[in-house]
C-alpha cells in the first residue's frame, strides 16, 4: 500500500496575521459593522472556512486586533519611572496607544464606531475595553486588585471613550487636541481618585 505524501501545513501565524492586515484593510474603507467575514477573507486571498478556523467569528478577529495593540503598547512601554507622577506615566502610555492606533487611522476609528452596535456586541466590547484599560495601567504602574482598583478601571474606561471622541476629530499632525483632552480628562480622574481616598480615609478613622 503506498502512503499518501503528508501535505505541508500553512503557517497558521501567517494566516493570522494576513485575516488581521485584511481586517483593518477593508474596515479602513467601510464601517466595521458592515464588514463581513467574506469581504475579509477576499482581501486576504483565503476562503471563508480558512478565516472562520482561525477566528470563529468577526468578533474574534476584533478582540485579536486590539490585544495586538495592547502588546505593541507594553513592548514599548516596558518600564516605567516611579518617581515619575502617576498621571504622567499614565498618559505617557494611553498616548502611545493612540499614536499606535492613528497609524491605522481609518480602521481603527471605524472599529470605535462600531462600539456597542447591537447589545450582545456591548457587552461583549466593554469586556475588551476593561481588559484594555487594565493592561494600560499596569503599564503605568498602578494598582488595578479589590475594590477601589476595578472602580478606577471603569472611570478609566469611560475617560478614554470619551478622549477617543476628540481623537477621532483630531486630524491634526501632533494630536495636539486629543493630548490636551487626554491630559485634562487624566486630571479629573486624579481629582475625583483624591476625594475618594480621602472620604474613604475619613470613614475608617471614624469611631
Amino acid at each position: 500500500m503506498t502512503r499518501k505524501k503528508a501535505q505541508p501545513q500553512k503557517n497558521s501565524t501567517k494566516i493570522r496575521k494576513s485575516i488581521m492586515s485584511a481586517a483593518l484593510n477593508v474596515a479602513a474603507r467601510s464601517p466595521w459593522e458592515f464588514v463581513s467575514l467574506i469581504e475579509i477573507a477576499d482581501f486576504a486571498s483565503l476562503s471563508v472556512d480558512e478565516v472562520i478556523s482561525v477566528f470563529p467569528s468577526k468578533s474574534d478577529i476584533f478582540a485579536a486586533i486590539i490585544d495586538e495593540l495592547d502588546t505593541h503598547v507594553e513592548s514599548v512601554v516596558q518600564n516605567y519611572d516611579e518617581d515619575t507622577p502617576v498621571r504622567d506615566r499614565l498618559f505617557d502610555v494611553l498616548m502611545e496607544r493612540i499614536e499606535i492606533a492613528n497609524q491605522n487611522r481609518d480602521a481603527h476609528i471605524s472599529l470605535f464606531k462600531s462600539f456597542g452596535w447591537t447589545r450582545d456586541d456591548t457587552c461583549a466590547d466593554i469586556k475588551i475595553l476593561k481588559s484594555s484599560m487594565v493592561r494600560m495601567a499596569k503599564c503605568a504602574g498602578l494598582e488595578t486588585d479589590g475594590l477601589f482598583g476595578a472602580a478606577y478601571v471603569t472611570g478609566l474606561s469611560i475617560a478614554y471613550v470619551w478622549v477617543l471622541c476628540t481623537w477621532v476629530k483630531d486630524t491634526s499632525s501632533d494630536l495636539g487636541k486629543t493630548m490636551a483632552e487626554l491630559d485634562k480628562t487624566l486630571g479629573r480622574i486624579e481629582m475625583v481618585k483624591s476625594m475618594v481616598q480621602s472620604y474613604a480615609a475619613r470613614t475608617r478613622s471614624d469611631p
